[in-house]
Formats: structure tokens, sequence, C-alpha cells
């Protein structure tokens, strides 16, 4: 099934059709418990799969149920020891004679711990005897707000139930059950002599309630003489008899891709560096799980970050038919109608979406909005609900965090979303946040959910979002068959709640989990790769690599990866590109990054003027935004006749701004000279007096710059630094929280480099309006022009890394400088043939001295006072979960072992009390960074990460009143 996408209007959700004609199977009893059913009717869940264009594709998939049959006896039931079959007794049983010697484990509830141990030995496919004392219950977590947990929550219930399914029942010895076994009784088989079914052809088979695992296939061939076959849960829970195989993978790939693709059971990570072919080996995933193994196609699902990337798989991929591709919010769209094999939710999944507009309209009434000249009051307030929903962070949290932008947002998103529920809307990231509320709430809903994504291959995941991440395990579980791909590397949009954490602690996310390294850049030439090796090792929180270049690839003419730093970068950049098109490149395989577009701008013109087609990337709307419009309106004043015009007074004397009253600014704007602006600073009184004075002598100062001959940059830098418009607009970025696009002091820094280019202050702007407003190449045919963050996954055989500088790369106003310097990674791993990198002399940025050489052993890391996230697996280890494998993290040091103990008891009192998992008091980290500080005020406790202002408000008190009786 393709579908690139959710909804009209969704942003990258407008894809295909959904298929809506499909009734979802009605609640089988997949649910009912296991005390009561001696191990639970089966799930169906069976669905026609839906074809790439929307058609319907007839597949083996139907709904079945398990009914209790005659099955054969025990001993067979038991199967061969590579099965590891487990078996069910009642307190006190004893354990049939094939179990004899195995471990027994006692299932008393939802048990979090004895999960882990389960989930383990089922992964392993160890003999176990479990007796229940007291049946696990499936959850139901509702009218629980979602930032209230964690991407880790874990359902206990269900796992211990899916986990408990897959065993030999012998609670009744009279009427041993096996849910496997009676799923292929129901969709056809016969009951086996020597198996314990025997399939239509008269095939001798298994039927398997363990994890996918087709090399078991040859293992269980020929016991008992003749070929029998492994038919997985999987198929039987949709009707699907057809036995497993083991196939090759039938791929030409390099060993570490076929590594990855033939990832024999369970999920996996996949570190896949810049151009070491992940889509390819996602691809090839799924190809070998459906073709070579088996694997029904209606339960597999290939996760597309974005609208893109899932139309590249689908191209891939057209072969496989029934193959689901989906973006995640095509996931989520699905899930709140109850389309395709989705069930139908309890509110009857009438939802539609809201788009931006739509949000707009619902937020008007409920805030206070602040205007500002040519500001967006609302943006924040998006902003805000992304940060909540997509971040998971409470309200409260975002709102103090946001600095006076949101005041009463705490209220307001609550409104909001009634107003959402209301009206049956979902916007965009309401579309999972939705879905994920469903899933928690319904188990019916969520188990036809899991039954179409038993296999889950997800794409990017570093760039998951917290809210993603918990959609994606919902989804995945119980069995978390979850192939993950991704680049901790290449995480750059933490300003959405993406981390690299989320491939760091992935076993921790995914119990049992394997990893696969690509070690292969197929993509870039050698000297590229050895500088973004060498940069990288800078960073701390990352998984370390052993890159090369592809085989036989040799380094061009002139070398991969070239540095050059002068005066005039945009000079140097331009010049560049030029020597590329000379040779013969064609202008479109060349691009020009960099980490804002507004300072795109420059190259842009300047490439226009040497006659090279070129992408248009910034057009004469960059002129209206706050600053470009103040410091233009002084640069008239001092170019123009002599004479001022209005307009250029009243915007001058807001920017920067002197707290004039607007009747003051409507007096200046009547005078047509400095003699008259003096003569009115005369008749003013006092303040009003000072202030048009010093506004005259701001004026006078830039008068004099001009008559000396100053030309267009020399007099836009007397008015950013000295007249301090640079200060004005540094107090409104100094709000910014996302430094994703061009702030207000890069406009004014792109600004002067335009002037560099015209040096005539009159000529200046009707100049740059001209070639603002021209119409560029069109795509495919100029010079791409981009900002790093927009060009991840793309690549051309040229790129041209513009304005490494001080205060661009890193960003002055980024607080993650590990962040940043991925994004420079990103940037020059965008080339196939050679990168270019281009600084401004005397503030060359630091990251050109990292591309010569790696941080030597014990060399202190130049970011070291950055601020690091919480690591995700602290929630998880605070629920018993042994840690997987990890890359190194600085321990916390001087922690107080008796401390910690204290408060490691309160905090299990705190979550008994609120009937809560422990990890939501605070994690393990924060346990550790409370132990070493021992604050006592709640100044001080505010400084220990993971205890933001609602925690504080809801435990300061107490953790101080504990810290200090100690």
């Amino acid at each position: 099934m393709f579908d690139a996408g959710g909804p009209p209007g969704a942003g990258d959700s407008d894809g295909p059709p959904m298929d809506t004609s499909y009734e979802p199977p009605p609640d089988d009893g997949y649910y009912d418990s296991i005390a009561d059913s001696g191990g639970g009717p089966a799930p169906g869940g069976g669905a026609p799969a839906t074809g790439r264009a929307g058609r319907s594709r007839s597949v083996a998939s139907r709904t079945v149920e398990a009914a209790p049959v005659a099955l054969p006896s025990i001993e067979v039931l038991a199967g061969p020891d590579q099965l590891g079959r487990w078996v069910l007794v009642a307190p006190g049983q004893a354990a049939p004679a094939p179990w004899a010697d195995a471990p027994r484990v006692q299932v008393d509830g939802n048990d979090g711990d004895v999960v882990e141990v389960l989930h383990r030995a089922w992964l392993g496919r160890k003999r176990a005897v479990v007796e229940v004392l007291d049946a696990p219950e499936p959850d139901v977590v509702s009218g629980e707000e979602l930032y209230n947990l964690h991407p880790a929550f874990d359902l206990v219930g269900d796992r211990l139930h899916f986990l408990l399914r897959s065993a030999v029942d012998v609670r009744d010895p009279n009427q041993p059950r096996f849910w496997p076994a009676e799923l292929a009784v129901a969709a056809g088989a016969s009951v086996g002599t020597t198996t314990d079914i025997v399939l239509a052809d008269g095939t001798a088979a298994w039927a398997d309630g363990g994890p996918l695992q087709s090399d078991l296939v040859d293992a269980v061939t020929g016991t008992g003489g003749g070929s029998i076959a492994l038919v997985s849960w999987v198929g039987l829970e949709r009707g699907d008899l057809r036995p497993l195989r083991n196939g090759a993978v039938d791929a030409d790939l390099a060993p570490d891709q076929l590594a990855a693709v033939g990832h024999p059971v369970g999920g996996a990570r996949v570190i896949a560096p810049a151009g070491s072919g992940k889509t390819r080996v996602l691809t090839e995933r799924a190809r070998h799980l459906l073709r070579d193994r088996g694997v029904p196609a209606s339960s597999v699902c290939l996760v597309a970050f974005n609208k893109r990337a899932a139309a590249e798989m689908a191209e891939r991929t057209a072969d496989l038919a029934g193959l689901q591709i989906r973006t995640l919010n095509a996931l989520g769209y699905a899930i709140c109608r109850g389309t395709g094999p989705f069930l139908t939710p309890p509110d009857g999944g009438g939802v539609s979406v809201a788009n931006e507009r739509d949000v707009r309209r619902l937020l008007e009434p409920l805030v206070q909005l602040r205007h500002r000249a040519n500001t967006d009051p609302m943006a924040p307030w998006i902003e805000a609900l992304g940060a909540v929903r997509l971040g998971m962070r409470h309200p409260e949290e975002v709102e103090d965090d946001m600095g006076g932008d949101v005041d009463g947002f705490a209220t307001v998103y609550p409104q909001f979303m009634e107003k959402l529920a209301e009206r049956q809307l979902v916007d965009f990231d309401a579309q999972i946040w939705r879905a994920c509320e469903l899933l928690l709430a319904h188990p019916d809903v969520r188990a036809a959910a899991q039954r179409s994504c038993r296999v889950l291959l997800v794409d990017e995941f570093q760039d998951l979002t917290p809210l993603h991440l918990l959609f994606v395990r919902l989804l995945g579980g119980p069995a978390f068959d979850i192939f993950g791909v991704g680049d901790d590397d290449q995480t750059i949009y933490g300003y959405t709640g993406a981390s690299p954490e989320w491939l760091l602690d992935f076993a921790e996310f995914v119990p049992g989990s394997g990893q696969h390294p690509l070690q292969v850049n197929y993509r870039c030439a050698p000297g590229t790769i050895t500088g973004a090796t060498n940069l990288l090792s800078y960073n701390s929180a990352r998984i370390d690599k052993a890159i090369v270049a592809g085989p036989g690839r040799a380094e061009p003419e002139g070398g991969g990866l070239r540095v050059i730093v002068n005066d005039d970068p945009t000079a140097a950049t331009v010049g560049r590109v030029q020597e590329l098109v000379a040779a013969g490149v064609a202008p479109s395989d060349i691009a020009v990054l960099t980490r804002v577009n507004a300072t795109l701008a420059a190259v842009q013109v300047a490439l226009a003027d040497a006659g090279v087609a070129v992408v248009n990337a910034v057009d004469d709307r960059l002129l209206d935004r706050t600053g470009l419009r103040g410091a233009l309106r002084w640069l008239r004043l001092v170019s123009g006749s002599g004479r001022f015009q209005p307009a250029d007074i009243s915007e001058s004397a807001r920017r920067p701004s002197r707290s004039l009253s607007p009747k003051v600014i409507e007096w200046m704007a009547e005078q047509q000279d400095i003699n008259g602006l003096n003569r009115l600073a005369r008749r003013l009184k006092d303040r009003d007096s000072e202030k048009v004075a010093g506004y005259v002598a701001d004026l006078q100062r830039l008068s004099r710059a001009a008559d000396r001959g100053g030309d267009t940059a020399a007099l836009l830098t007397v008015i950013r630094d000295d007249i301090g418009l640079s200060s004005a607009v540094d107090t409104l970025d100094g709000a910014k929280r996302n430094v994703d696009r061009s702030t207000h002091g890069d406009d004014l820094a792109a600004l002067i480099s335009l002037a560099r280019l015209q040096p005539d202050p009159a000529s200046f702007e009707p100049w740059l309006r001209r070639h603002l407003e021209a119409s560029g190449a069109a795509e495919g045919a100029g010079v791409v022009l981009a900002t790093i963050h927009r060009v991840k996954g793309l690549e051309w055989p040229h790129v041209v890394v513009h304005e490494a500088t001080v205060g661009l790369m890193p960003h002055r106003l980024s607080t993650d400088r590990e962040e940043e310097r991925r994004v420079f990674h990103v940037g020059i791993t965008r080339s196939s043939l050679t990168t270019t990198v281009v600084g401004t002399a005397g503030a060359e940025s630091p990251y050109l001295r990292q591309l010569e050489r790696p941080r030597a052993p014990g060399e202190v890391m130049p970011d070291a006072t950055a601020p690091q996230r919480p690591a995700a697996s602290e929630a998880v280890v605070s629920r018993g979960k042994a840690a997987g494998a990890k890359a190194e993290r600085p321990p916390v040091e001087g922690v107080d072992a008796e401390l910690r103990e204290t408060l490691r008891v309160w905090r299990l009192e705190q979550a008994r009390r609120e009937d809560i998992q422990a990890y939501r008091v605070f994690s393990n980290r924060t346990l550790d960074e409370l132990a070493a500080a021992s604050p006592t005020t709640l100044k001080a406790l505010a400084r220990i990460h993971g205890l933001g202002p609602v925690k504080l408000k809801a435990y300061g008190d107490d953790i101080i009143e504990v810290i200090s009786g100690h």
C-alpha cells in the first residue's frame, strides 16, 4: 500500500487517496484474559492490501479466530528444542516431562521485570516453565495526557499477554491449548500426529509462536523423516498458512549491507552514515522479507519520514504487491479514521483535517496577541503546540521556556485541544497525538494496528520526535520487530525533539535488537570522508564509527575537500562555481549550501550578474523583514535628494527603538530636513527633546560617513554597529528558540554582503529590488541554493558550503554545539565529487581546523559546556530493563551513594502513591545529579537536568527535605 501521506492539506501528507472501502474486522477476543481463555483466542486482522495507486489488491489474508480443538499429545506439542517452546502451568503444578529441566518463571500480574526476562527467552528460543500466579491484564491507558509519558513507556501487560499466548498451555491437563496451532486449524489446517499441524497438501508442519526466524526452517526440516514446514503466527493470525522460507538475500550488496538486510531475528539498529545506501538497505530488507522469507506483505510496513522519501521507496519496490509504505502522519490519520486495515475507533473515526489556517482561527479567540511590526504573533503559539505534542512536554514547562511569548499557554492548550475534539478535527501534529491516545486507550484498536505493523522498517530513526518514537513503539509492540535505519551524526532537527539518543539507546527502545553498522560511504570522495570523520570526532554524544570510501574510489584531481578562506566569501563562492561551470559542469550539478537562507541572497545576485543560471532561493520579500526594512530607510535618508520622506523618518525613528510616542514620531515625520528636526527637538520638553536630539545625532553621524565617500557597505555597517540597529534586532532574536531559519542579525549581515556588490548608496536599493524580483532558472536548470536543513538526504556532484564563519557555523544563537557540528557535517557530505568550504578571513569557523585532524586522545571537547539532552535510556533502566550497548557518556561524578539510595527509596514511594512508574517522578540520571549536587534550595534544584517547573512545583520541597534530612 503506497500511501505517501495523509489527508489533503496536511503538509507533506498530500499523497494518493486512501482506500476507505475496507471494513475492519470485529473484535476477535485477542485481549480476553489468559486466565479465563487458557491462552486467549487469536487476533484476526487480515485485510486486502492496497496497491500503489489506491487499487485494492487481493492477497491471502482473512480474519481467523482460534478455538479449543483436540490437539496432539503434550509430547508432540512440546516440539523440537530448536523452537524453544514454553509451557504454562498453574501454581504448584508440575511441568510435563519435555520441560522437566527447563527454568521456571513465575508471572504475577503485570510485572515489568519478568517481562524483560521472558522477552529475552522468547527471542532466544529458550525453553521455560511459566507458572501463572495472576494472569497479566491488557493495558488500558486513558485519561492520561501523553506529555506525562515517556517515549519508552511500556505496555507491560500487553507484552506479557503476547508472550504467554505463544506457550503451550497445560493448566487444564485435559484440554491443552496452543494458540498458533488453533489458529492454523481455524485457517484450514488439520491436527497432526508427529507435528502439531498438517497443511492442505499433506505437508507436516509446526505452527510457530516464536519470533520471525526463517533460518529455523532448515533446523526443523527432516525431524521424524520427511519435509516439515514452519508456519509463523504472523501469517496464521491473518489466515495465511504459507510456510516460512529460508532464502538467501538475492541482491547485489556489499558485505555490510548484506548483513543488515539478512538480519536473522528480531529488531535491528542499522547505522547508516552519509552515502552508505540506507534507502537501498531498507527496500532490499522489505524485498528479502516478502520474497525470500515468505513474510506476508500485509504484515510489513515501511515507514518513510516524508512524502519525498515515500515516493522514492515506492519506486524501488514497485514489484512488491501489497507492501505498505506510509509516512508517520498517514499512519496516524488512518488510525484516527479507522480506514484500511485499521479498526474504526469508538468515536466513529469521523475526523477531518485542520490546516494551519483553521488552527489559527481556533486559537485566536483564546489568546491575547502582542502585535509587533513585521512579526507573526501567532507563530509562538503554534510553536508551543508543537513543543507539547511532538516534544511531549508539559504545557507549563513550554510556557515557562518561551520567555513570555505565550503567557497563559498552559490554560489555552487544553481549551484548544477541546475545540479540536468538539469539531472532530485533527491538525497535523494531532494526527499522531490522537492516534497514540486511541492506541493506548483501546486494546482492540491497538491490536488491529499492530497486526498491520508486525514488521516495521523505519527510515531516519534519529529524526523521530518523542511523540513519533512513542507511536512507532506502540505500533511495533509487543514483539518489537522494528528495523530502524538512521545516523546519529545526521541529527540536525533537535528543535523538533529529534535526538541521537534514539539510536544511541536503540536496544532499550527495541528489546533484544541487534546492531548493523554500515561502514562504506559510496557517495563522497576519500578526502571528504576523512574530513568528516575528523570533524565528528569532536562530538561526544555519538556512536563510534569506522567509515571508508567505496572500493577503488580515487581522490579527484585537486582533492575532494577544499577549504577557501577569503576576505570576500561571496566572491570566493561565486568564483568556485564559475570555475566548475567553465570546466564543463552543468549548473544543476552544483549546490551552494549554507546555514540560513538570507546568506544566500548575495550569492544568488552575484551568480546571476555573472551569467550563471541559478535557481532563486530568496525574493524581494526578504526586504520586508524588520531589520532590513529599517536599515534601508536609514540609507534612503542620506542617499536621496536631501528632502526627507515621512515614511523613512517614521520607520527609522522606531529602528532602533527610542521609546518615542506615536505623536512625537508623527511630528518628526513632518520635518523635511535635519534643520527641521533640530528645531523640533528644541521645542519639545525634557525626555522627548533628548530622544529626538539623539536621533538627529545618529543621522548626522551617518551623513558625515556618506560625505566622506562611504560606500553602501560602509554606511550599512554604521547603521548596524554605530547607530545600534544590530542591538535592536538582537533583542528580537534573543527570544528565538529555534534556529532553523534566518534571524534578524543574519539578515543585516546578508544585506552588507549584498552591498559589496553595489557600492553606490543611491543606486543600491532599486538595484537590489530588480535583482530579487527577477525570475531565476527553473528547477533542474541552474545552481541550487539551499540551507543545509532543507537538503538532508539529497546529493550533487559538487557542493560549496558558503560562509563557514563564526556566528553562522556554529550559529551564535544555538545552545547545542554538537548539533551545529552535525549540521556542518551534513553540508559537506552532500557531494559525490567535490566539496568546497568557504570561510571569512579572520572569522573562520572552528570547524575548518577540525576538518584537518581528529581529536587527540584525552583532548577536552571544545563544546564541553554545551547542554546535552538527557539519555533516553534513563527512563528505561529505571523500569528494571538491563542497559544495552550504547555510546560512552561520562557518568555523573561525586555521587553520594547513601543519599542516592535515600532518594531512590523516596522516588519509589512517591511513584506508588501516584500509581505511576518510577521514572516519571524523575530519571536515574536526575537521581545521580541530585545525589552529587545535594541542592538544598529551589534555585539550586532548578539547575538539575530533568527537574522543570512542573516537577519543581510538585516535588521540589519534598526533595529538599529529603536531602536536608540526610
